[in-house]
């Protein structure tokens, strides 16, 4: 049905404008706190950059969503994908708005479940991938503790190894820019691919994905200030070293995922990285990030499968399949 092609390709639009808003708040907001590059500058890489990763990088996850799940009824197949990214971004976009950190991989994957779940052996489910999935969000912030920690190891040495202060900045900030630019590529590969999967539903790779990327970029330069600053500024309190080496540590993880095409939680990923490198002086800030990524982890995906049954309901009643 063309209705559903053409609304889930206009929901992916706002999806990717929402996600590269708020996912990119770290990566943005690590530049403009330590001044490392003016701030027009910072926008300008990190929007070219999140599109070069939407539209290259995301090659990788055209499988996550189309492909694990499927059907032979074209117009049940839509529903259920419309249903599950419009309900999932909506939770995605007001969990964020009320400090509650939330993945929109975490959402969409349990929402898909329930819905194949229920409906009668119309949809078809690559559970496999799904357990796969589900179990990676358990052990990539551990992976993403352990490499972020080794990084910091071997930078901390190659920085002491340098005397004089202005090697030591020249240093800092290569590493500064390095790991946001790579954490937006990320970001757009991954989090943002997620989005292009579903949007193969209504269009080619080749008009998807460029079209999500330039969605993804508008979000950075419109709706990613106040959140940017705040992640920005709470990340550099941890060192230029601790900092850059928590994203890039989180970083080589998650491309890892996103080159076998798993939809990895980036926003706990890169937790994990901060919180790794904060244990060394655990006080209140790291209590309240695990107490926010536990509470993210417990109430979006709940969230998001009560919306996607609603939706997915009333989109059914008005097909009348």
């Amino acid at each position: 049905m063309e209705i559903l092609e053409y609304s889930i390709f206009l929901l992916g639009l706002i999806s990717s404008f929402i996600v590269g808003g708020n996912n990119s708040a770290t990566s943005l907001g690590i530049l403009i706190s330590t001044n490392a590059l003016k701030r027009k500058y910072s926008y300008l890489l990190s929007a070219l950059t999140i599109f070069v990763g939407v539209s290259l990088g995301s090659y990788s996850m055209q499988s996550s969503i189309y492909g694990t799940i499927y059907s032979r009824n074209l117009d049940m197949l839509e529903s259920a994908v419309f249903s599950v990214l419009f309900a999932s971004v909506i939770a995605f976009y007001y969990l964020n708005k009320l400090g509650i950190p939330s993945s929109l991989s975490q959402m969409l994957y349990p929402s898909m479940a329930v819905l194949v779940l229920i409906s009668r052996g119309n949809l078809g489910f690559n559970w496999v991938k799904f357990w796969f999935t589900v179990t990676s969000w358990g052990f990539s912030p551990l992976l993403a503790i352990v490499s972020s920690i080794t990084l910091y190891l071997a930078i901390r040495r190659l920085a002491l190894k340098r005397k004089d202060l202005f090697s030591q900045m020249k240093i800092y900030k290569f590493l500064i820019v390095f790991s946001s630019i790579f954490t937006t590529f990320v970001t757009g590969a991954n989090a943002i691919g997620i989005i292009v999967s579903a949007g193969l539903l209504s269009a080619p790779f080749y008009l998807v994905a460029p079209a999500y990327g330039i969605a993804s970029a508008l979000g950075i330069y419109l709706s990613s200030k106040k959140a940017s600053i705040v992640v920005g500024f709470r990340v550099t309190r941890l060192g230029y070293i601790s900092a850059t080496s928590a994203l890039v540590g989180s970083d080589i993880i998650s491309e890892i995922f996103t080159l076998l095409g798993i939809p990895i939680s980036i926003t706990q990923t890169t937790m994990g990285g901060i919180i790794g490198l904060s244990f060394r002086s655990f006080g209140y800030d790291v209590k309240k990030q695990l107490s926010q990524v536990a509470r993210g982890w417990g109430i979006s995906p709940l969230v998001a499968i009560i919306s996607s049954l609603a939706a997915f309901g009333v989109i059914r009643s008005v097909l009348g399949f």
